[in-house]
This record gives structure tokens, C-alpha cells and sequence, in this order.
């Protein structure tokens, strides 16, 4: 079994990831708010729910 080690203030893979996905989402010219919705929602909330994903995509307010 490995063990993964992460060195101070280096993001883990999953925040790599999710911020690599926001710049191509910037590069393919989503909106600015999209995009904001996403960097809460994955980076600073870290909340992976189903509704919290839909929130992001649609925005609070289309969401039931």
C-alpha cells in the first residue's frame, strides 16, 4: 500500500484537478459566475453533493 504525502500549502490531487477543470472551463469561455460557483462549491465548500453540483451548474435559484 502507498501512502501519499503532501507537502505544506501544495494542493491535494483532487484540488489540482477540480482547478485545472476551472481554467478549461475560463478557456472555453464560461461565464465568470459559473465559474465562481464552481471554485466555491469544489475548492472552498469541498461539497460533492448531487444538489451542491446542480447549484453550481444552474445556480441557486433554478434549483427546486
Amino acid at each position: 500500500m502507498t501512502t501519499s504525502s503532501i507537502k505544506e500549502g501544495e494542493p491535494d490531487v483532487p484540488a489540482q484537478v477540480f482547478k485545472k477543470f476551472l481554467e478549461a472551463l475560463v478557456g472555453a469561455g464560461a461565464s465568470v459566475e459559473l465559474v465562481a460557483r464552481f471554485n466555491k462549491t469544489l475548492l472552498e465548500d469541498r461539497t460533492f453533493t448531487e444538489i451542491a453540483l446542480k447549484e453550481a451548474v444552474l445556480g441557486e435559484e433554478s434549483v427546486p
